[in-house]
């Protein structure tokens, strides 16, 4: 029991799965931006209907300004594609943090604290992250609010607050840790249950719905590239000589071929059948995808499968290289198309390769 606790903890999960921790904490920063806009601006002109009653007006248009800041910030650093949003998300709600303690110790030394001890409590809600890393911020604020309640308040109300402090603080460890917990088993379940329905059963690799998927968003954002379709050779006569186990062992063996030759930034799928497509983003020069299509060749044709009695695998290869303009999947993948054919009339284990020019 000690030990999970331990482990839950140190939320390992958080560095198990970087990309999907950093996106939610974007869109959490995102909607915590949007939030604060709203409420700002609320307070903001409640404060100015109601001047000669309530302060700090100034201080809620400051804050209003802010959290618009704050939520063009959340767009950049989506865009960029920042691994380090966490941070970034601690450094937005620190001012916030400050700005709580402010009011509630040196600009009304005379009344209880409120704001703080409930942003205490919520604002960490906000960032996905390692338990101990939120428990640690909390007890940061909670420290310097400490300070400066004792600095800015008479000694009977600073015990006051101290009480009300102590009894907020571990609410907030304490709801931060259990909800970061069952946040943090979530997106476990979620990346394992995305992954599982992304992946072709028999290969590994992208299956054809989340491969095109992501090569129309690659073709959207005009990242250039070399679209290749790839076939194997007399698949079914292996099919046919050798049973449709060892026509699956040999789909594997080809998988994990191209694979290696590509980046992990390429996108790989089986098409289906005997078929697969590759979508490599650093073959848009037609002389690297010439060396890279020669390297993987020699890959395939090395390639010793015992089931099929180390009989030599051939695949025919079509390709379309993107460099320049606009296009869409459905255009990529009909120029792809063409060029197997050619390929695939020239006899077995040939490739062609087409440039993809503005308006053709």
């Amino acid at each position: 029991m000690f030990q999970k606790v331990k482990t839950n903890f140190l939320g390992k999960t958080v560095d198990l799965y970087p990309e999907e921790i950093r996106i939610r904490n974007y869109k959490s920063l995102r909607d915590f931006s949007v939030v604060g806009v709203i409420i700002s601006v609320a307070v903001l002109l409640f404060c100015l209907l109601l001047r000669d009653i309530v302060t700090f007006n100034t201080q809620f248009l400051i804050m209003a300004v802010y959290y618009v800041a704050m939520l063009f910030l959340a767009e950049f650093l989506h865009k960029k594609k920042i691994k380090h949003i966490i941070f970034a998300f601690y450094a937005v709600i620190t001012p916030v943090m400050i700005m709580a303690i402010m009011l509630g110790t040196f600009l009304d030394p005379t009344q209880p604290s409120i704001t703080i001890m409930i942003f205490i409590c919520v604002l960490p809600l906000f960032i996905l992250d390692k338990p101990w890393r939120v428990c640690l911020y909390i007890t940061i604020i909670a420290v310097i609010y400490c300070i400066c309640n004792y600095l800015a308040k008479d000694f009977r109300l600073f015990l006051e607050d101290f009480v009300d402090l102590v009894a907020f603080y571990f609410l907030a460890a304490g709801v931060n840790f259990f909800i970061l917990d069952d946040r943090l088993e979530n997106v476990e379940n979620y990346v394992k249950f995305r992954e599982k329905s992304e992946k072709d059963v028999l290969t590994g690799i992208y299956n054809r719905g989340i491969g095109e998927e992501k090569i129309k968003h690659l073709a959207e954002r005009k990242e250039y590239g070399a679209f290749c379709i790839l076939d194997i050779d007399d698949f079914k006569s292996i099919n046919d000589t050798y049973g449709h186990a060892s026509g699956d062992e040999v789909l594997k063996e080809i998988a994990k071929v191209i694979r290696a030759q590509f980046s992990k930034e390429d996108v790989f799928f089986r098409m289906g059948g005997d078929e697969f497509v590759v979508y490599s983003l650093k073959c848009a020069d037609e002389s690297i995808c010439r060396q890279s299509l020669d390297c993987l060749y020699e890959k395939i044709r090395g390639l010793q499968i015992a089931c099929i009695n180390y009989i030599p695998v051939n695949v025919s290869i079509g390709c379309c290289i993107y460099n320049q303009g606009t296009t869409d999947y459905h255009r990529l993948y009909q120029y792809g198309d063409k060029a197997l054919y050619q390929s695939k009339h020239m006899g077995k284990g040939h490739y062609t390769i087409r440039v993809l020019s503005p308006g053709r």
